[in-house]
Order: C-alpha cells, then structure tokens, then sequence
C-alpha cells in the first residue's frame, strides 16, 4: 500500500470526519507510520502517566523500619526534570508546578509524535 493509498483510506474514513484533531495527527504522522490508518482505533485508549520524581535503592530492613514521617532521599537534586511515563517508557521530562492547591507537571521536554508513538506501541 502507498501513502496515496493510506492517505485515501484516511480520507475516507467515516469515524474520522467529525474529529479534526484526530485527522490531523493521523495526516501528521502517516508518512512515517505504516498503517496510521488503523490508529484511530487507539486514540480513544487509556493509558497509565507515570511522573518520577527520582529513585533509591534500600535495603529489606531499612523498608520494613519506615514510619510515618520517615525520609526517603532519592536520587536527584530538586532543580532536576522529572521524568514523564507512559505505560513505563519515558516520553517527557518536565517540572514540578502547583495548580489549584494540586500537583501537575509542566511539560519542559517532549519526543516528537512520532517518537512517541513508537515507543508506545
């Protein structure tokens, strides 16, 4: 199949009519992707977001002796990204914010589209 013959197929696509965003992350990434077509399948799918602040390594008996108000360094300094996973494969990196009284991240680092969807599938 050719990209004329994917694009076609994408063009033709009743799902994907009414759904501009959706078409246009198809059209963006169907000349590196075979069978972006079939994606649109997947837009729809939840997936896990993982934000790593850091990590430590501890031994059995310093976990088991952990308490409330307990410390855990991890491993790195607060001026550092933190990690952004999806399913478990880092995709971005950004910092830490403050929204509303709640934790986000701002996303400081990003793979391109079709890095991302490599990785993810």
């Amino acid at each position: 199949m050719t990209t004329d013959d994917l694009n076609e197929n994408v063009a033709t696509e009743e799902n994907l009519g009414d759904n501009a965003e959706s078409e246009s992350l198809i059209n963006d990434l169907i000349q590196d992707v075979p069978d972006a077509a079939n994606l649109d399948m997947l837009l729809d799918v939840n997936l896990q977001i993982t934000v790593e602040l850091g990590r430590t390594r501890m031994k059995f008996r310093d976990v088991l002796n952990l308490s409330n108000g307990s410390v855990v360094e991890l491993s790195r300094q607060v001026s550092e990204p933190v990690d952004i996973l999806v399913n478990g494969t880092l995709l971005a990196s950004g910092e830490v914010v403050v929204v509303d009284d709640h934790f986000a991240v701002r996303i400081t680092k990003l793979l391109n589209r079709v890095e991302r969807l490599k990785r993810v599938l």
